[in-house]
């Protein structure tokens, strides 16, 4: 049932923004076309957020109420939550993409100069690349260093406990391999959806009507957007993984790995949501430099 609910929460924010492109055209104006793309930009980026959002937090919730179904280790599904709303995002997007308004009358031809990744993607691009590679980093530093259950890490054996006739135990949980191998798999995929979605950007038309620096505009607009939000669901997994690591790891004695975990969660958090923030204002291209001749 809850599959089916989600299922149904992403059907209707496809059609919502669709909806939104065909509900007015815009007159066969370069300021009432710029309007209408612009508009249509901030509601699929509204939307694709808000639905990836809801997705990931239904998933995360869903599987926490009942953390020993579906396949795999207990809480496997609830880790993949993020990834879900990464999915669901740039589905979103990509139909926005396809949707993009058009003039009433007689069309107005646009000159077409596309543009290739990566001059669309930038700095956004080497942050989300960061991000993904500390992630895998971490994973698999986890997944070596779990028990042979995977869901816990071995107990620091001090000199002092052997004294005390301490020797062993761990504590959990903590985020070996059952857990690693998933979550390196979805987040390879949202990766590979970002970058068909970016490639979407870079080849689509121009939009109809508008001068060419305003659809450039568009275009790193709408792929800054992509990739910041990417940013936020592969960087909220990347703090959710450092998080839980980090209290089995001071609780197991490894104090300075957790309280590396714990401040390489925050400053993935805070980079992940300022990425996102500067994201949302509208892209402006780089003009050239007009030097005066006398």
């Amino acid at each position: 049932m809850s599959l089916l609910l989600l299922l149904a929460l992403i059907g209707l924010a496809a059609i919502f923004v669709v909806a939104a492109s065909r509900r007015t055209a815009p007159e066969n104006t370069e300021a009432a076309t710029l309007v209408a793309a612009r508009r249509h930009e901030d509601v699929t980026t509204a939307v694709a957020l808000t639905a990836g959002i809801l997705v990931a937090g239904a998933v995360v919730i869903s599987a926490a109420a009942s953390p020993g179904a579906g396949p795999g280790a207990p809480g496997v599904l609830a880790a993949l939550g993020p990834a879900a709303g990464g999915l669901v995002h740039l589905g979103i997007h990509a139909v926005g993409e396809r949707t993009w308004p058009r003039p009433v009358g007689a069309v107005r031809t646009a000159v077409l100069r596309r543009r290739t990744v990566r001059e669309l993607a930038g700095r956004r691009a080497w942050l989300l690349a960061a991000t993904s590679t500390v992630l895998a980093v971490v994973l698999v530093l986890t997944g070596a260093t779990a028990t042979e259950t995977g869901r816990a890490v071995p107990r620091l054996i001090t000199a002092e406990d052997v004294a005390a006739g301490m020797g062993g135990g761990a504590a959990g949980p903590y985020p070996g391999w059952p857990y690693g191998l998933p979550l390196l798999g979805g987040t390879a995929l949202v990766l590979v959806g970002a970058a068909v979605a970016v490639r979407m950007v870079a080849r689509r038309p121009a939009v109809a009507g508008t001068a060419p620096e305003d659809d450039a505009g568009l275009r790193l607009t709408s792929a800054g957007r992509i990739l910041a939000g990417t940013q936020l669901f592969v960087g909220g997994t990347l703090t959710a993984v450092l998080t839980v690591s980090a209290v089995p790891l001071g609780n197991a004695g490894w104090g300075l790995a957790a309280g590396a975990a714990a401040g390489l969660a925050v400053v993935a958090a805070v980079a992940s949501f300022a990425t996102l923030g500067r994201a949302l204002a509208p892209a402006r291209p780089a003009r050239p430099a007009v030097t005066a001749v006398r």
